[in-house]
């Protein structure tokens, strides 16, 4: 009976450490997802402070859009029958730019131009809207 007792124990302090393994690992791959976020938050604000500097531009905001698609598994590549890696899209779908100056045709393509190049990505996914101050119209 004593011996029963010690497997069902070391059975259960098994389990217990398996959890804690799972949760550890869950937790740390999470705060990594994160950090990721709050780096192209910061490349964002980065590109945003450059184009204020261009003549004729004024205050910038950029709005990203993302794929709302869930990200596969890492382990869908290993068990799949391909040798090769799937290439992993670019998430960021498409960007509104809204910028003070953009009223002036010259400066919006200057600005799609700038934008396509710098996150590698086509023109027709990249909108550039002039920016109004002080228009607001209250709807009754």
């Amino acid at each position: 009976m004593q011996k029963s007792k010690r497997k069902v124990h070391m059975l259960f302090i098994g389990m217990l450490f398996a959890i804690l393994i799972i949760f550890i690992n869950s937790t740390v791959g999470s705060m990594g997802g994160e950090k990721g976020k709050g780096e192209e938050s910061r490349e964002f604000a980065a590109l945003e402070q450059a184009l204020m500097k261009i003549e004729g531009i004024g205050e910038v905001i950029i709005y990203p859009y993302y794929e709302q698609k869930e990200e596969p598994s890492p382990l869908s590549d290993y068990f799949s029958g391909s040798s090769t890696t799937s290439g992993r899209k670019n998430p960021l779908q498409g960007v509104l730019i809204v910028a003070e100056g953009a009223d002036n045709p010259r400066m919006k393509n200057e600005l799609t131009r700038i934008l396509s190049t710098v996150l590698q990505m086509p023109e027709h996914r990249i909108v550039v809207e002039e920016m109004k101050r002080g228009i607001y119209v209250e709807s009754e």
